[in-house]
């Protein structure tokens, strides 16, 4: 007689960088729009074009970006939005409360 038990105690931790590289690879993806370059602009110093705070088990994400021109800048940010959204969701089941999108520059 075989007595397996399926029973699993213990947490999961999901890093903050984690979620980082998963709206980075969302935003690469994105048509018409890139990770803002933090290196180029001393005015924001070493800042990470993507930054997550984790509170109440929930992420806020705020994603720093460029458009490239001939692109409608709503359409992108919607866009980039919902697939940050929908994706951190999907892939690590951590409820997204809300998802900032910050133009910073065109290209």
């Amino acid at each position: 007689m075989n007595n397996n038990s399926n029973n699993c105690a213990g947490t999961l931790k999901i890093s903050e960088n984690v979620i980082s590289e998963i709206a980075l690879t969302v935003i690469n993806e994105a048509d018409g729009v890139m990770p803002y370059n933090t290196m180029k602009s001393i005015g924001l110093g070493n800042q990470s074009s993507v930054t997550v705070k984790i509170t109440d088990g929930s992420a806020e994400i705020t994603a720093l970006i460029d458009i490239k021109y001939g692109h409608k800048v709503q359409s992108c940010i919607e866009n980039v939005q919902e697939s940050i959204k929908s994706n951190v969701q999907d892939m690590t089941g951590i409820m997204v409360s809300k998802v900032n999108v910050k133009v910073i520059s065109l290209l």
